[in-house]
């Protein structure tokens, strides 16, 4: 065996997205090496009635929870273990405008510097052509225990058709503070829908008064944005029903850029989020994205594949990217959901440098309740 045979056999030379890695054992992609495994003895009810939860640690060490409650409202929980939790504090609470009741739905939630907490909401009335369909914020300056009154942002259309939806935050390295969300108000003439976005230079004072487009497929409806920053990009995971039902799918701009060109449908910044595949008729749709300290992506949504044709009837189910927030694979169902019941509106948190926490929304005991499971981040090894 020659020289150069051994050293090829050992030294490799990998380039990946620009990059060059060398590795003194066998080089494999994050895909192969990163698994996540769903700990059963760490599932718990951590809200007896709730859906739509959030959950963050604060620079305390706190974790804050923004939740729906089922009485209209939104509000937030804490917890110093991630087990027991406090009393709700309602933050946006359902309120009477204009002659019709005006529900808060879609709560967010995200930790800024000096015990600054932001938390957001969408209001959606009840009666139709009445009050505006809108998108609203409200700080705390003491880790979460005191809030000012909600600020409306944006206001979308009066009927469901034009409304708006589901906020998220994302921090820049700047520091500026921005807010994503589904808008169908531009597009009043039809079924269409964009995702916006509202940017904040002052900690969630004062916003930006227009909001600008970040991606819009014509004829179809991006929707439900989560946002995470992977190298130099700005990645955001969104709903996109182009081949048939929704499946998750991402959009990408660079940090310098900042969506100065919004992703249309045929742009090579927008791609399918899962390499499987999967059938036109499968729903996939609710995306969350989370990134791993060690830079590989994870994305959460929830499906009917393989539990018949009601969407009602989704469970949530978890995908692995790489470094890049792309090539989503190793799909898992971190919840057991009986295929009469529905495991819903899920996102996921980092609870340390080896466990993410799932979150979802299910009714399998009866009314709606949040239940939490821990995933282990196993890694292989090759000696």
């Amino acid at each position: 065996m020659s020289r150069l045979f051994c050293f090829l056999t050992f030294v490799s030379l990998l380039f990946s997205e620009g990059c060059v890695m060398f590795s003194i054992r066998r080089v494999v992609s994050p895909l192969d090496d990163v698994r996540i495994v769903w700990d059963g003895g760490t599932e718990r009810k951590i809200k007896e009635s709730g859906t739509y939860a959030r959950i963050i640690r604060c620079p305390d060490g706190r974790f804050w929870m923004a939740f729906e409650d089922l009485h209209g409202n939104v509000a937030v929980s804490y917890s110093d273990n991630c087990h027991v939790w406090s009393e709700d504090r309602v933050v946006f609470p359902c309120k009477f405008e204009s002659g019709t009741l005006v529900n808060a739905a879609n709560a967010e939630i995200i930790a800024l510097d000096n015990g600054i907490l932001v938390c957001g909401a969408n209001y959606r009335p009840v009666s139709q052509g009445l009050a505006s369909y809108s998108i609203a914020v409200s700080r705390s300056f003491d880790n979460g225990f005191t809030w000012e009154p909600p600020r409306v942002l944006y206001e979308a259309g009066t009927f469901f058709k034009d409304g708006c939806w589901e906020p998220s935050f994302l921090r820049l390295p700047n520091g500026t503070l921005q807010l994503y969300f589904a808008n169908e108000s531009p597009y009043r003439e039809s079924d269409e829908q964009e995702i916006s976005l509202l940017e904040s230079k002052d900690n969630g004072g004062t916003w930006t008064a227009i909001p600008r487009t970040v991606s819009f497929r014509k004829n179809h409806r991006d929707g439900m944005p989560v946002a995470e920053i992977f190298g130099n990009d700005i990645v955001l995971v969104i709903e996109d029903n182009y081949d048939g039902d929704f499946k998750p799918y991402t959009v990408r701009t660079s940090l310098s850029d900042n969506w100065n060109i919004p992703v249309c449908g045929d742009s090579p910044e927008r791609n399918k989020a899962l390499v499987d595949d999967v059938p036109d008729s499968a729903y996939m749709g609710a995306p969350y994205l989370l990134k791993l300290p060690s830079g590989e992506a994870v994305v959460s949504y929830q499906t009917n594949e393989k539990r018949g044709h009601d969407r009602e009837l989704s469970s949530m189910e978890v995908a692995i990217g790489d470094s890049c927030a792309r090539n989503f694979t190793k799909r898992s169902r971190p919840f057991d959901i009986p295929e009469n019941r529905s495991g819903k509106w899920n996102s996921l948190m980092l609870l340390n440098d080896s466990t993410i926490l799932a979150v979802c929304s299910s009714d399998r005991d009866g009314n709606p309740a949040i239940w939490v499971k821990e995933g282990r981040i196993l890694r292989n090894h090759f000696d």
